[in-house]
């Protein structure tokens, strides 16, 4: 998700289905005030430092208990919290039904961890538990089996990670999600670039959700002698909840007063970050026969309707850019280009329809009688639970996609296309911009937010109209 990391995106980057717009309380902006007066101006030696979040290849509940409860705690005004982040107990789920909706006799029961057995080694089946229904009547709410006894944990947090558990990880090849191992090579990438035009500058990089990877790459650069670090984190937009009022926040914390500290522009702000993406799209539009009826749908996680939250100002640049450009790129093309969100534009969270959801945007393809419909994920720069799972079960939900068992992802060194038919139209789903082909570009773009800095150059345009 974008949560301008994703990840959040995002992403996860994770699909909650909480209605979190309209219960957040105003977002602080008084970090992202300072991040645009900030003195930009280096001084003595100067070192780089990139972070992202740091989705692991084999599931981590810890990993997924704090991104979860980060964002919980951004989006709950305290009374809600009270009520939606208790702990009644060990949270349960069949990993061959992780979605259901009413009680039924499960064959299996996981807890958070990816256990199906308890301290003593009992199977949770023969244990207690009692079913839980579905709190609300959201189309991705789902219910649980709880064993009573506070475990420590929020029973929201962990019904979630069982099923990232159970039905992403689990359908993987090797149960491994790629995004640190992809971010890996793009972090090689933007390395080169550093050593090839601004030798001599160290570069660190951490992942957000661990802070002593972070702690340990700010010393390292300390013990270095660096009086300044230029720090550039890894989503096309920033926001409050990744970067501003969290990760922006820590990384002062951790420096302490001893070098200065420069955030760099966010990467979706350069012509060079969004050319991969511009690339992708020209690519699947160009193996398509030319006078066929094309949509291609540039497809965001979307972002949550928080007041005052800072990602609402600063998107405009990176995905009204992005999408003049791709309808530069497939001019004469007869192609049709929109902007969908997977997550936050559906009927819940969206009453009054001003979003188009990636699912809307597929039925409009085919009511329109379009030969082919071509979605193109832009938020995320490596493969990860939502680009391979999110992406298509929402945007394809309506056509009754699923994997038939373990994801046909076989070589990580490319992106995960899916290209499948339904009736007479043709649908595409582009992966993430990894590989050989695309990955430069995308280095090539947030080598050119760092240079800004490092260069001392004027700053691009955040905001449209600026």
């Amino acid at each position: 998700m974008n949560f301008a990391k994703t990840v959040l995106c995002a992403a996860a980057l994770v699909a909650l289905g909480l209605a979190l717009g309209a219960c957040s309380p105003p977002q602080d902006r008084t970090n992202y005030y300072a991040y645009l007066e900030q003195d930009t101006a280096v001084k003595g030696r100067t070192g780089v430092l990139l972070t992202a979040l740091g989705q692991p290849e084999e599931y981590e509940f810890s990993f997924y208990n704090k991104y979860l409860n980060h964002i919980f705690e951004a989006a709950f005004p305290p009374l809600l919290k009270l009520i939606v982040m208790r702990d009644r107990g060990t949270v349960l789920l069949d990993p061959a039904n992780p979605t259901a909706v009413e009680q039924f006799t499960p064959s299996e029961l996981m807890d958070c961890f990816g256990s199906t057995v308890n301290e003593q080694g009992i199977p949770y089946t023969q244990l207690p538990v009692q079913w839980v229904k579905p709190r609300t009547s959201d189309s991705h709410a789902y219910g649980h089996f709880l064993l009573k006894g506070k475990n420590g944990f929020v029973d929201i947090a962990e019904r979630s990670s069982v099923k990232i558990a159970a039905s992403y990880y689990g359908r993987m090849p090797g149960n491994i999600i790629p995004f640190k191992q992809q971010h890996r090579a793009l972090f090689s990438d933007i390395e080169s670039l550093l050593a090839e035009q601004f030798p001599g500058t160290p570069m660190k990089t951490a992942w957000s959700m661990y802070p002593d990877t972070i702690a340990q790459a700010i010393e390292e650069l300390l013990s270095e002698k660096v009086e300044t670090i230029v720090v550039c984190n890894l989503f096309p937009v920033y926001s409050n909840l990744e970067e501003f009022n969290s990760l922006f926040v820590e990384i002062g914390q951790m420096v302490a007063g001893r070098a200065k500290i420069v955030f760099s522009p966010f990467a979706g702000v350069y012509e060079s970050y969004r050319a991969p993406f511009v690339a992708m799209a020209r690519a699947e539009i160009e193996q398509l026969p030319a006078a066929s009826k094309k949509l291609l749908v540039l497809t965001r996680h979307g972002f949550p309707e928080m007041k005052g939250e800072p990602w609402h100002d600063l998107a405009p640049v990176f995905y009204d850019n992005l999408l003049r450009e791709v309808e530069q790129a497939l001019s004469g093309s007869n192609t049709q280009v929109v902007i969908a969100d997977t997550e936050f534009a559906c009927s819940e969270h969206d009453p009054k329809n001003l979003r188009l959801s990636a699912a809307e945007a597929l039925a409009q393809g085919l009511d329109q009688g379009s030969d082919a419909v071509v979605f193109v994920l832009v938020d995320f720069m490596s493969e990860n639970t939502d680009t391979i799972f999110c992406a298509r079960e929402e945007a394809l939900e309506t056509i009754g996609f699923t994997y038939a068992g373990t994801v046909p992802y076989s070589d990580f060194s490319v992106p995960f296309r899916t290209d499948m038919r339904y009736g007479a139209t043709r649908i595409i789903l582009s992966g993430a911009p990894v590989g050989d082909m695309y990955r430069p570009m995308l280095a090539r773009g947030i080598f050119d937010a760092l240079s800004t800095v490092l260069r001392a150059e004027a700053w691009p345009a955040l905001t449209v109209g600026s």
